[in-house]
């Protein structure tokens, strides 16, 4: 039953990257007058990036906006293969078989690019249930009034907000502007990634399991020979299989980057391909060595932050819980956020006349279940044996098996976060 009290919002999302899309069309869906502008530091044109996991806690979101999945060109992943860092040969394996069957979604990869676009089609279209959201590019945060609902921009404008979403990302300004001071260091572990094209892999004669719906792994253990557990590989195929995406993790010390997050300036295939990865499987390397998009991701471990909102303003996804990426729930604890968000200011509640309030149900509802996420994937980060999915295999090496509170599918994929708002709301008047 709709809320008689509901009250029209002027919504500013601060960032246009895949978090911040989300939260404008989980508003967008919304069958209200709510305003949603969004503002983006720079253009659109260079969103770049390699894959994104979207399993059914995110997908579940997609398809409950009537977001076109199709039009983002997914791969369906089937199954998760571990793999032995020298040999390639197969140590574990995760099928998904009856995923769709047992959850009500697909596993999707996506790639970056191809969501990013979809996510702004979906969010700016008219031809949606809610009114579209307007963007406004090269506008560079700078100054938050959260009492007043105000954001400065470095321009000189200054624009006004019932309630402002802070979708800026790991290098968030909105973050800083609510009182949240990082506490973080440098990880052990930094990352580079790559794609390769699928007509360089027919081309050139490499591995065509590289175009299976699997994500494959090498490493994230220790090797036998000293191999430190923080060399790995991800990969999957994306964008309707014309890319193969690879994440290349090494220990920091390999690397010449140091400023936190993506960097846009392509680096030589020489940067990866160092350290134990001369003793990489070698298709696994031909694949690399064909690469193009090489770019560096440098990792920062980040402790919980104490809090996520203040007056009428908040953050959500990097900007409010920057986790490893070795749980691939990165992208789906943000849609997660953005969903809470549309849920919390929708006609079903009354939260729109009292936004502070809505915004602290928000840290209630999301901050336990995305820092539970951000704990285990650091723990995944040292041993692969933690990710969902071979959390629910018995280990290679029993030494290594996951701990007792290990995260699984089952605990990702069964949570209700309706009946969750619906139980916390309730409270509020018992």
């Amino acid at each position: 039953m709709a809320s008689s009290n509901f009250k029209q919002l002027r919504v500013a999302v601060v960032g246009g990257g895949l978090g911040g899309l989300a939260a404008a069309v989980s508003f967008v869906d919304l069958v209200t007058s709510t305003l949603v502008d969004i503002y983006e530091r720079r253009d659109f044109n260079v969103e770049v990036g390699a894959s994104i996991s979207c399993a059914a806690n995110g997908t579940q979101w997609l398809r409950e906006w009537n977001v076109d999945i199709p039009d983002m060109k997914p791969v369906i992943l089937m199954k998760l293969v571990m793999r032995d860092w020298e040999t390639g040969k197969i140590l574990n394996q995760y099928n998904l078989d009856g995923y769709e069957e047992q959850w009500g979604n697909v596993y999707n990869m996506f790639h970056r690019q191809d969501m990013h676009a979809t996510l702004l089609k979906t969010a700016t279209s008219s031809e949606g249930e809610g009114t579209p959201c307007t963007v406004c590019v090269d506008h560079i945060c700078q100054a938050v009034d959260y009492e007043k609902g105000t954001v400065t921009f470095t321009n000189g404008r200054t624009i006004s907000a019932d309630l402002i979403i802070g979708a800026d990302g790991i290098r968030s300004v909105i973050r800083g502007q609510i009182g949240v001071t990082p506490e973080m260091a440098s990880a052990p572990q930094t990352c580079y990634r790559c794609n390769v094209k699928r007509e360089d892999i027919d081309k050139f004669g490499l591995q065509q399991y590289a175009l299976e719906p699997a994500i494959h792994y090498w490493g994230g253990m220790e090797g036998k020979n000293g191999r430190s557990k923080f060399y790995k590989i991800v990969m999957s195929p994306c964008s309707g299989y014309d890319i193969v995406s690879f994440y290349c993790f090494m220990p920091t010390e390999l690397t010449k980057h140091f400023e936190e997050g993506f960097v846009f300036s392509e680096v030589p295939v020489s940067d990866i391909t160092q350290g134990r990865y001369d003793q990489l499987d070698p298709d696994c390397l031909d694949l690399i060595k064909h690469s193009i998009d090489r770019r560096p991701w440098r990792l920062y471990k980040h402790e919980p932050y104490a809090h996520w909102f203040k007056g009428k303003a908040c953050i959500l996804g990097d900007a409010a819980h920057p986790m490893m990426p070795h749980q691939s729930q990165g992208a789906c604890q943000a849609i997660e956020d953005a969903a809470a968000l549309g849920i919390i200011f929708s006609d079903k509640y009354n939260f729109t006349n009292d936004v502070p309030a809505g915004l602290a149900m928000y840290q209630t509802i999301r901050k336990p279940r995305a820092t539970r996420v951000q704990e285990t994937s650091w723990r995944a980060t040292l041993n692969i044996n933690e990710r969902i999915g071979f959390t629910s295999l018995s280990a290679p090496d029993a030494a290594l098996a996951a701990k007792e509170d290990k995260l699984t599918i089952n605990e990702m994929n069964s949570y209700k976060m309706h009946d969750h708002i619906t139980g916390e709301v309730a409270k509020l008047s018992a």
